[in-house]
């Protein structure tokens, strides 16, 4: 048996993600930030035996206490983690433009922090694990080696710090038979700009399917640095 714990179920990759991983016989813990979205329990209906919905919202604390608490009573260990939750903020302006900075420290503190809220608050669960890895989706806007923007700061920025912190987690859990692997789900077709993205040429589920080949099929490296990879396996510039 293997056990799965990924945010941002309420819809897109992290549903997506969450139907793929029943699929394939893990058990699901199943994150959503908002209860009016139903498609997770539709999900949960479907694969009554293998998917569990939780509450969680990744930028309060006491929130993710609330969720390590539950899954800690149904779940007697996680072998796969998938921090997926997360936001976009203000994509257009450039510096010499009005920039929110107050919008900057929530998609902050969505995209870098909150992942760092949920792997700490999972590590016991993780460490009783066979496979003890933790993915974080990440972004190509993340990349300094490769950045070519002059502008959405708030975004790029925290997704720079959301490979920082996989990378100091990483070197705990590699000590221990773990990995951190960080991950550009590619451009895809949802709803994080408040409208359907229809200029993303890959759907979710095409997403979620390149991130669970690349993770649990592919025979990656196990090495001292967590691994930065796109959807199909390419490595990306830190």
């Amino acid at each position: 048996m293997r056990y799965a714990l990924v945010t941002g179920c309420d819809h897109g990759v992290g549903l997506s993600l969450a139907r793929c991983l029943a699929e394939r016989n893990y058990t699901v813990a199943a994150c959503r930030l908002n209860e009016e979205e139903r498609q997770i329990d539709k999900l949960a209906e479907e694969y009554p035996d293998r998917v569990r919905v939780f509450t969680l919202n990744i930028a309060d604390d006491a929130s993710v206490r609330e969720m390590r608490d539950a899954v800690g009573c149904a779940f007697p260990s996680l072998d796969l983690l998938i921090n997926c939750a997360g936001v976009l903020g203000d994509m257009e302006p450039g510096p010499e433009e009005p920039l929110d900075y107050d919008l900057m420290l929530r998609v902050m503190n969505v995209n870098a922090l909150g992942a760092l809220r949920v792997t700490s608050a999972l590590l016991p669960l993780l460490r009783k694990g066979q496979d003890k890895t933790v993915v974080n989706i990440s972004s190509e806007a993340g990349s300094i080696g490769d950045c070519e923007r002059t502008g959405w700061f708030g975004y790029c920025m925290s997704k720079a710090a959301n490979n920082m912190q996989g990378a100091l987690l990483h070197n705990t859990l590699r000590r221990e038979g773990g990995r951190v692997i960080q991950m550009h789900p590619g451009h895809v077709a949802t709803y994080m700009r408040g409208h359907l993205d229809t200029t993303a040429p890959n759907t979710p589920d095409a997403s979620a399917r390149g991130i669970l080949n690349v993770v649990l099929d592919q025979p990656l490296p196990l090495r001292d640095r967590p691994l930065f990879l796109d959807f199909r396996g390419k490595e990306l510039p830190w």
